[in-house]
């Protein structure tokens, strides 16, 4: 039986009613510093990036939001801004204050550079080449803005042009895992398997046992697409099952399928 709501409350006990009506109000220097914090950038971002780092990117936005519109000249708490807009799915959100920002400030290269990447995901590739040279020309021997335009140029179908951004990162420093897989992939697009793998396989071995769980994956990723560029299904679901569902798998080598007979190759197999 469910019983009215009055008379569920006519039930409680007399103390408990008592204690609900004499609880405290809130300290009045609690009160105070709480005031005090909302209107302090700085501790607001402290706590959005406490909430981003935690996952919680409802909070980590709405205290990164007041933290900028607080104080809308200071950059970094624009681009943690950004950080949480897009940790929260809302990239186009993010790249909507951050185009303004970097056209306003084109001598920051790191604002170039995560607005590119950003515009490289949204796949506005040609947008994040032009923003991406600008950011070069500011910091030329930046190994991050030189890969992404190389990945930038890659998911134009540009592989040349890519392979000499990734050749310049390389130059400058040759054991970057990035530059080093993407160059890999590019190499993989371009027809040119073997050498693709000639990295990839040593590189593989190296992280083996290491904590670069993230570059691991990457290289991983990276060997499946080369083995089903090539056409070799075997070898490209084997690597693939160990990280994926098979229905993820399945649907990573039918891709595979459609760019290797959709694609023309621009250099040979060796």
């Amino acid at each position: 039986m469910q019983f009215p709501r009055f008379f569920l409350l006519c039930c409680l006990p007399t103390s408990l009613l008592t204690a609900c009506v004499q609880t405290p109000g809130p300290n009045p220097d609690t009160t105070r510093q709480m005031m005090q914090a909302a209107q302090n950038p700085e501790a607001l971002a402290r706590i959005g990036q406490t909430a981003l780092q935690t996952g919680d990117t409802n909070t980590a936005i709405t205290f990164y939001n007041r933290a900028a519109r607080l104080r809308p000249d200071r950059l970094d708490l624009q681009l943690g801004y950004a950080q949480a807009l897009t940790a929260g799915g809302k990239a186009n959100e993010a790249l909507g204050l951050l185009i303004p920002l970097a056209a306003k400030n084109p001598d920051n290269a790191q604002l170039g550079l995560i607005t590119g990447r950003l515009l490289i995901e949204a796949g506005r590739q040609r947008e994040a080449v032009n923003l991406l040279q600008t950011a070069l020309h500011q910091a030329p021997s930046d190994i991050h803005i030189l890969v992404a335009l190389g990945v930038a140029l890659d998911t134009l179908g540009n592989q040349q042009a890519a392979q000499g951004y990734y050749q310049k990162a390389l130059a400058l420093s040759p054991d970057d895992v990035a530059a080093r897989t993407d160059m890999a992939i590019s190499l993989a697009l371009s027809g040119s398997y073997q050498q693709a793998l000639g990295i990839l396989r040593p590189l593989r071995g190296e992280l083996a046992g290491t904590d670069q769980t993230v570059h691991s994956a990457a290289v991983e990723n990276a060997l499946a697409m080369v083995y089903g560029l090539m056409g070799d299904r075997t070898m490209s679901s084997a690597i693939l099952r160990h990280h994926l569902s098979e229905q993820q798998a399945r649907e990573n080598l039918d891709f595979y399928d459609t760019v290797r007979h959709t694609s023309a190759p621009v250099a040979s197999s060796y």
